[in-house]
């Protein structure tokens, strides 16, 4: 990915609010010497810091032996690579690239830069190469590395600052960032799009603003302070910070799971992530939750899953479809999935990729006391991802509820089953599905989930779109 250090990049004319997300696709598809000329010769002085793997030299033997185990894992894991990776000629030849790029001893950071330019390609946000775990995050900004120091948002508006980082309030919130250490920002946020894992722009994007910070630290190495540009044409240099971005940092139960009963008839019930340590303590919840929704004789309900993304099905056929199905269902329909050893069953030969329909139809709580009697709305964004796709499209599919927000961030027929291999020599952490799951209407829907009502977020804070999307689907 990265030859030189020789700072070499392609500068457009000054822009803020059009042809960003023109841009974007131009920088994403195009070839991997552009895609890797972005790097450290712009930056201040660096500081010295520890990323544990991603700080090691590796020889090119070990580097190229990690190759070879990814791409064998990942052939002989993924059912149909095809799935979500429109070029798959041009697959094989960046993979060839990089062969030929990683010759030589490098560190895990300078390897990843490279082998993660893959990720933007696959387009899938179960098939990657990932940046690191939240966990060794958390443990790296506790021995002290410095960090971006914002929070942000990622628009076709361009790179907004949203706080400091970890959350706290900056004198800089609201403004737009057009330069970060002399380069533009679309280009910037081009190629950490081009290093983050999703299914399209608007769930990359999504993504990328949680891990900025990180993102950012990986594709540009480590500097004690960022020379930023605003819109309003003013430059500031601002210090690295020793501190946890809001998106690493652990949550409670209530901030993952929670009620609020509104004033008039109506509640919204948050769900960040469909699985939990202790489901015991879900599964009460959400009894007592439907429990509450009743004796409350509450008409609307408003499940907002918009920053969900994703988990283990269970949670949401048993913590809430029975409370509200009403009719037999199915969670999908055809399917392609490769059998791997562990999860083989008689007859089954490893390594084949079987085809079929799913026909088991899942049968609504037989206690018609529990189930919920008010209306159901679910609020979608592009956060919404993986099991939390496969719940919007059951409920849509069978009219549980209607779908409001903005389309999911993945696509609809969803890849799943996923596994994770950590590369022997450089500790790179990989992830690939071992199945295609389409939706249980039978369409293979390659976009993502479309709301019934869509209700745009852009220009909004969550509150006010949350408020929006209430008004408009009551009334429906």
């Amino acid at each position: 990915m990265y030859k030189s250090t020789t700072p070499v990049s392609t500068r457009i004319p000054e822009q803020h609010n059009k042809g960003v997300t023109a841009w974007f696709r131009r920088q994403l598809s195009s070839s991997l010497v552009k895609a890797v000329v972005l790097m450290l010769g712009t930056q201040v002085v660096q500081a010295q810091e520890s990323l544990g793997h991603f700080s090691k030299r590796y020889s090119a033997e070990q580097i190229q032996a990690d190759i070879d185990q990814w791409t064998h894992w990942v052939h002989a894991t993924h059912p149909d690579l095809t799935h979500s990776i429109d070029d798959i000629d041009a697959f094989y030849a960046r993979i060839d690239a990089l062969r030929d790029t990683l010759d030589k001893p490098m560190t895990g950071e300078q390897v990843w830069r490279e082998f993660a330019s893959l990720n933007g390609m696959m387009a899938d946000g179960h098939l990657s190469i990932g940046d690191g775990t939240n966990a060794q995050w958390r443990n790296w900004v506790a021995q002290g590395i410095t960090l971006f120091p914002f929070e942000v948002s990622v628009s076709e508006q361009g790179l907004n600052v949203v706080s400091e980082l970890g959350g706290a309030p900056s004198v800089h919130e609201g403004q737009y960032i057009t330069e970060i250490n002399g380069i533009p920002t679309t280009e910037v946020v081009a190629a950490l799009l081009q290093r983050i894992e999703g299914d399209n722009l608007a769930f990359r994007s999504a993504l990328l603003a949680r891990r900025f910070a990180m993102t950012y630290r990986l594709t540009y190495g480590a500097t004690d302070a960022f020379t930023l540009t605003f819109g309003t044409g003013k430059t500031v240099q601002i210090a690295a910070l020793n501190k946890a971005p809001k998106s690493i940092k652990q949550r409670t139960f209530d901030e993952n799971f929670n009620l609020k009963l509104l004033d008039n008839q109506q509640a919204v019930l948050t769900i960040k992530q469909f699985g939990w340590d202790e489901p015991d303590t879900y599964f009460r919840f959400m009894a007592d939750t439907f429990a509450q929704l009743n004796k409350a004789q509450i008409q609307h309900l408003m499940i907002d899953i918009s920053d969900n993304t994703g988990g283990d099905d269970v949670f949401w056929k048993r913590g809430i479809l029975n409370y509200i199905a009403t009719q037999p269902y199915r969670h999908g329909s055809t399917y392609q999935v490769r059998i791997l050893q562990k999860y083989r069953d008689p007859g089954e030969v490893v390594g084949s990729v079987l085809s079929g329909e799913l026909t088991k139809m899942t049968q609504p709580e037989a206690d018609k006391s529990v189930r919920f009697k008010g209306k159901v709305s679910v609020l979608t964004g592009p956060l919404t991802y993986s099991s939390s796709v496969l719940f919007a499209n059951t409920i849509q599919d069978y009219g549980l509820a209607t779908l409001v927000g903005t389309p999911t961030g993945g696509r609809s027929s969803q890849s799943g089953g996923i596994q994770f291999l950590t590369l022997k020599y450089t500790g790179i952490r990989a992830v690939a599905p071992r199945f295609i799951l389409d939706r249980p209407s039978g369409k293979q829907q390659m976009t993502p989930v479309q709301p019934d009502t869509e209700i745009a977020q852009q220009g909004l804070s969550k509150a006010q779109w949350l408020a929006r999307a209430l008004s408009a689907s009551r009334s429906l």
